[in-house]
């Protein structure tokens, strides 16, 4: 099974480089992957040489389901894993997604900790692992079988933020069979250091109910904004 990890980003060399280190110890047969890096031509780094084994590709937009659309679109995978640059897989997550796939799930994604963590984050942390309001946010690691992706017309490019939640509401509406896999992954609580836990958690309770009630995305957005940091 071919499987094609398609990574978003904007100034992220940093964890690409970190990521890249993660990469090298999966046990995953290597003619069976391709990394493909979707970066946005705003970005300021320079990442051309990072070398083996990602394909970069440049996007002439800078919007995360734009990026992840194109990404997917030079992917020669079967099944499509979509990876924040930040989150950190559990070492296995390869094999855990193509056992899913065997078992007849076409979506899925995966729990996850906070990194560092702490008493109030692990709680935030627990609705990752089941079925509910705030499950399926982009960190959790989505991933399709090409065909159900195609069919699903890939992410929402009008949504500037949660394109995510937006393919939630495919899935659902679809009523397509769904699994999270409970072997975590390990997410960056960077967020939270520049903010606070209790300001994060306002934006992201607003930024979903104005989502619920069909704001535009970019209003959504700029609401996010302006209350975190």
């Amino acid at each position: 099974m071919k499987l094609s990890i398609i990574i978003p980003t904007y100034n992220e060399k940093a964890n690409l480089l970190e990521l890249k280190e993660f990469i090298a110890n999966l046990n995953y047969p290597k003619d069976e992957l391709d990394f493909i890096i979707s970066d946005t031509y705003k970005s300021k780094e320079n990442i051309a040489n990072l070398g083996e084994p990602y394909t970069i590709l440049i996007s002439k937009k800078c919007n995360r389901a734009y990026q992840m659309n194109f990404g997917a679109k030079n992917a020669k995978g079967d099944v499509l894993i979509f990876l924040h640059a930040d989150v950190r897989p559990p070492i296995s997550f390869l094999e855990d997604i193509a056992l899913a796939i065997n078992n007849g799930f076409e979506f899925g994604f995966f729990a996850y900790n906070f990194v560092p963590s702490s008493l109030l984050l692990s709680i935030n942390a627990t609705f990752t692992t089941k079925k509910g309001f705030f499950a399926g946010g982009g960190d959790q690691i989505h991933f399709f079988k090409k065909e159900l992706f195609n069919k699903l017309g890939g992410y929402n490019e009008a949504c500037h933020i949660m394109e995510d939640f937006e393919m939630m509401n495919k899935i659902k509406k679809a009523k397509i069979p769904y699994t999270i896999i409970q072997n975590k992954a390990n997410v960056s609580s960077r967020k939270y250091k520049s903010n606070s836990w209790l300001r994060v958690n306002i934006a992201n309770l607003i930024a979903m109910i104005m989502f619920k009630l069909k704001f535009d995305s970019l209003q959504i957005k700029k609401v996010y904004n302006a209350v975190l940091k």
